[in-house]
């Protein structure tokens, strides 16, 4: 690297922000520019120094971790990895909200261990700020939505209501000439849905976007740090209208439910609908996508779903590539609205999507693809 990565620490304990200091400073690669201890001084401090990323931490006093990320992605996008301390139920809905409004990634704060348990998680940290500083942020405008929102209402001024656009047709860029086609008859289909930075929120997005009953079993292999599945999952289920569950090894798919693969473990599918759970190290990456969508491909065939959404690397490219060959059928999200185009372009350019479409259209295809039954699933 040419110039040291600039990082913003804020944390409102000092003695947390003395040991993230430290630990990024034995890096010559990074260089800690300045340090905030609550939410309001982060966004000043974040437009004063335009610091290369964040450390953000969830709760604090005067303004907490998902208003200060609002309001640092609207007015200063910049890069935010989210330190957690706790991962109760409170801490994981906020860190998840946080990730919501455009955080990029999350970790547990490190912890005063032994030296070995405490190197680890240094150079865990400086790997993830190194790979999260690179990236091109983009802003996010709910923040100065909700603050003109409030500024209307202490004015006595009542914000107008837009009126709700129709639906547009199925559309989207197409890399064939081939159309989607709906699936009628049993075994009933398999969608797969991949993603890894920038994951959370548009997962949750489409989730929610699927009607109950869906007529086709959901799996999802989302990359997130280790100790925040379980809370992922009770946070994008509180927007949807299927069940969503964490992936009990042995346990039967069913249509019109979403299960979701733990974290350290690679989830696979039998031709029976059973699920079978591997800590084998066949991969860099644990949950790895491709193996997932590769056990669909060949357990289903014509009847696979891929899905291939925002993250970094080439993660599910060939397991895409796996479902199209067996006849199924497969979508990659588009450029524009990816926090990192790295996945979705990888299966692109091996040729492994029939179309490249934003996350609003994904829904659709999905809904389109699928023939779900009129009377929903319990």
């Amino acid at each position: 690297m040419s110039q040291p990565l600039r990082i913003l620490i804020v944390d409102d304990s000092a003695l947390m922000r003395r040991m993230i200091r430290a630990m990024l400073d034995r890096d010559p690669d990074l260089t800690v520019v300045g340090e905030a201890a609550d939410g309001r001084e982060a966004i000043a401090r974040a437009a004063e120094l335009r610091p290369d990323l964040i450390t953000l931490d969830v709760r604090m006093p005067v303004m907490d971790g998902v208003e200060t990320t609002r309001q640092i992605m609207a007015y200063q996008p910049t890069p935010i990895l989210v330190l957690t301390a706790s991962l109760s139920r409170y801490d994981i809905d906020i860190t998840f909200q946080m990730l919501g409004a455009g955080a990029l990634d999350v970790m547990e704060k490190p912890q005063l261990s032994d030296g070995a348990a405490l190197e680890r998680a240094r150079i865990a940290l400086v790997r993830k700020i190194k790979l999260l500083a690179r990236v091109k942020v983009v802003t996010h405008l709910r923040g100065r939505r909700k603050q003109n929102v409030e500024l209307s209402m202490v004015n006595g001024e009542l914000p107008n209501k837009q009126a709700t656009a129709t639906s547009p047709s199925l559309g989207g860029t197409s890399t064939t000439d081939h159309s989607p086609f709906t699936i009628q008859h049993s075994p009933f289909p398999v969608v797969v849905i991949g993603a890894s930075t920038g994951g959370p929120g548009v997962v949750r997005q489409i989730l929610a976007g699927l009607p109950r009953g869906y007529g086709a079993a959901v799996v999802v292999v989302q990359h997130i740090a280790q100790g925040f599945s379980a809370g992922m999952v009770e946070w994008m289920a509180g927007s949807s209208a299927l069940p969503i569950m964490l992936a009990d090894a042995g346990a039967a798919i069913r249509p019109g439910q979403v299960i979701v693969a733990p974290d350290r473990v690679d989830l696979l599918l039998d031709d029976k609908g059973r699920v079978k759970l591997s800590a084998l190290p066949l991969l860099l990456q644990r949950p790895a996508i491709d193996i997932t969508m590769q056990s669909v491909a060949e357990a289903y065939g014509p009847l696979a779903t891929g899905v291939l959404l925002t993250g970094m690397g080439r993660d599910g490219a060939l397991g895409m590539r796996s479902i199209r060959r067996a006849g199924g059928y497969t979508i990659a999200q588009d450029e524009a609205s990816c926090t990192i185009f790295g996945m979705p372009k990888a299966a692109i350019d091996l040729g492994a999507a029939h179309v490249v479409l934003p996350p609003d259209k994904i829904i659709e295809a999905l809904i389109a693809r699928v023939d779900t039954p009129r009377r929903g699933i319990t």
